[in-house]
């Protein structure tokens, strides 16, 4: 299998990869270094768009960084098994799904806020607020939505390739 025949482009089949990853790695700049946060998430998969939504603090390294540079990229990934390939000397090798692209990241307001929250609770089998926590609550904490660029999923399966 070459490199790009690993690409998935099914919107149904990259929709199983978002809602079966549990994590969510997002990359900001901090000066000249990347800045790696792995964040629970929520995702809105519509028309071949991707936006995720990240809950955290309203203070704090990752909101100062976003002040600084709202550019930023994400990686998400479904470890399907690990195999201890003969191929390769015995050394493990993992099999997975996964989505890594770069965008734009922004603090949410308003509805916007209040729908990420949702997207979040929804993703982690949580009943979804549907506008209805009160607004001191909801002034606790950020909603971060990151809008994709450009984004791409791969499948690295040990059993259909060798590299």
């Amino acid at each position: 299998m070459i490199i790009n025949e690993r690409e998935i482009t099914d919107f149904d089949e990259i929709d199983r990869v978002l809602s079966s990853s549990r994590v969510c790695r997002i990359s900001l700049i901090n000066g000249e270094w990347p800045y790696i946060i792995p964040m629970c998430f929520g995702y809105n998969l519509n028309g071949g768009k991707l936006e995720l939504f990240f809950r955290c603090e309203e203070k704090g390294k990752k909101m100062d960084l976003i002040k600084n540079n709202s550019n930023a990229a994400f990686e998400v990934d479904k470890l399907l098994e690990i195999v201890n390939d003969k191929d390769y000397y015995g050394f493990a090798v993992p099999s997975y799904r996964s989505i890594t692209g770069t965008g734009i990241i922004e603090v949410t307001t308003g509805i916007e806020k209040i729908t990420g929250l949702d997207y979040i609770m929804k993703k982690y089998g949580e009943t979804p607020n549907e506008g209805k926590l009160p607004e001191q609550v909801l002034n606790t904490f950020a909603v971060l939505k990151l809008t994709a660029g450009e984004f791409c999923c791969k499948e690295h399966n040990i059993n259909n390739c060798s590299e």
